[in-house]
């Protein structure tokens, strides 16, 4: 079974997102969430914004590197929206990451200061369209990472999978589950 680092996006730690984990952890996975906002959410995707401007970019990184370095058997990460950025670096820069899912945002390997790592699986996840995430941006990682897994959910808002927040989806919500879980499961065959 995969052990996961899982990176919040800007509402913070979200109790949809805390429950995501725990379903994954039901289905024998580890799951570290490590919390770069100590512990705040914001009901507004603009607030949370503002204050992971306010702690800095690298503060942000900064967590994701310590809880690698603090759970070192981590293999998988998964971010969303704004975690999606430490979990790609994550999974370009330590070499015990075997897979990356990112779920709302992907920016070319470049961007990261490497190519992508070619034992490296990727699973993408993406409005269509999105508000946050260019067809650009996810199609230059797409084209960088033979082999990547990438859905695309139309009519649907940036944040779809959070029960949490104003964007929540059931039906995607579902799907992004379902595709992650049969994902998870083929790293581990």
């Amino acid at each position: 079974m995969a052990e996961i680092l899982m990176f919040h996006h800007a509402h913070g730690l979200t109790k949809g997102l805390t429950a995501l984990a725990d379903r994954l952890r039901a289905d024998g996975h580890t799951v570290h969430t490590p919390d770069a906002f100590e512990g705040r959410t914001f009901d507004s995707v603009d607030d949370g914004i503002a204050f992971a401007e306010r702690i800095g970019h690298d503060a942000v990184l900064e967590v994701a590197a310590r809880s690698a370095r603090l759970n070192p058997s981590a293999d998988v990460v998964i971010g969303f929206s704004m975690g999606t950025g430490p979990a790609q670096h994550l999974a370009q820069h330590r070499r015990r990451i075997r897979a990356c899912a990112l779920m709302g945002g992907a920016t070319s390997a470049d961007m990261h200061g490497s190519s992508w790592r070619p034992n490296v699986a990727l699973q993408i996840h993406v409005a269509d369209p999105d508000d946050w995430c260019t067809a650009e941006e996810v199609g230059a990682l797409e084209r960088e990472v033979p082999g990547a897994e990438v859905y695309r959910y139309p009519g649907r808002r940036h944040m779809f999978v959070d029960p949490s927040t104003r964007d929540y989806d059931a039906d995607a919500a579902d799907a992004f589950e379902d595709r992650l879980g049969a994902w998870l499961a083929r790293l581990d065959a």
